[in-house]
């Protein structure tokens, strides 16, 4: 297979696991930003930011892993590059929740919850 064609599918990978995640997770991020943020502005800011998280992370992943994987038949190379999409968006939703984790209160248990 033309490598240029397999790193554009590889890409392609990519980037259709952060659509997909993007488009679950804009909505409800975009309003819990509007409630924390002090202004719209700043929600509108911390959205983007987290929404280019999504798509680079991931598509480093992909990238760089053809400087582990060069010998490897290009079924085996999109299989790693869907792996590597889905580490990169852990990694980045990680990072996202743990930093919205600072500002979004959480209540507290009542008693009779266990």
């Amino acid at each position: 297979m033309n490598p240029v064609v397999l790193l554009g599918a590889q890409a392609l990978v990519s980037l259709a696991a952060s659509t997909a995640v993007l488009a679950a997770l804009s909505r409800p991020l975009a309003h819990t930003l509007e409630i924390t943020c002090p202004d719209r502005a700043a929600a509108g800011f911390w959205l983007r930011y987290a929404q280019t998280m999504l798509v680079i992370a991931p598509l480093v992943l992909v990238l760089a892993m053809e400087f582990v994987t060069p010998a490897w038949p290009p079924q085996d190379k999109l299989r790693f590059a869907l792996l590597a999409s889905l580490g990169g968006l852990l990694f980045a939703l990680r990072a996202v929740g743990k930093r919205m984790g600072q500002f979004v209160p959480v209540a507290p248990l009542s008693k009779g919850a266990v």
